[in-house]
């Protein structure tokens, strides 16, 4: 995991070793919520034995809060599932087309809050436009877990 100071850019970060299957649990308040044109970057590498890990935008820091956003690499399946959570209950899951991610392997995830959804952007290319489901507004928290080597979380 790194620390980031906010003039830094990656790969010029400092960063401290990770195991490469330790649960990475990191989270990023966004008190002002998102907006339309709020951009979220995660950056990191997916460990060789990685299973699945996710990014859960959040409408709030307690345990169960809903989610406006699940966006959940699955490696082990070869897929990316995305989705939503209100008062305790899954949504619908969409899928992307094939799976971006490569174990051993470098990444970085746009997530663009745009008036229509979530624009999931992986290195390039444009992977899927999640639909709103709920007011991004009600965003409150950025959570990266699983299995993965986080870099850097930066919001624009």
């Amino acid at each position: 995991m790194c620390i980031v100071p906010s003039h830094s850019d990656w790969p010029h970060c400092c960063c401290i070793a990770v195991p490469a299957m330790s649960a990475t649990q990191h989270k990023t308040s966004l008190p002002q919520g998102v907006r339309v044109g709020t951009v979220m970057r995660i950056r990191g590498v997916v460990p060789d034995q990685a299973g699945r890990f996710h990014v859960n935008l959040l409408c709030g820091e307690e345990q169960g809060a809903d989610a406006a956003l699940h966006f959940n690499p699955r490696l082990d399946t070869s897929e990316v599932v995305f989705n939503t959570k209100e008062q305790g209950k899954w949504g619908r899951e969409e899928r992307g087309t094939g799976i971006p991610f490569e174990r051993g392997q470098p990444f970085e995830v746009l997530l663009i809050a745009t008036e229509e959804g979530f624009k999931a952007v992986v290195g390039d290319d444009e992977y899927l436009h999640f639909h709103h489901r709920m007011p991004p507004a009600r965003v409150r928290l950025v959570e990266v877990g699983g299995d993965v080597q986080l870099h850097s979380v930066k919001i624009f």
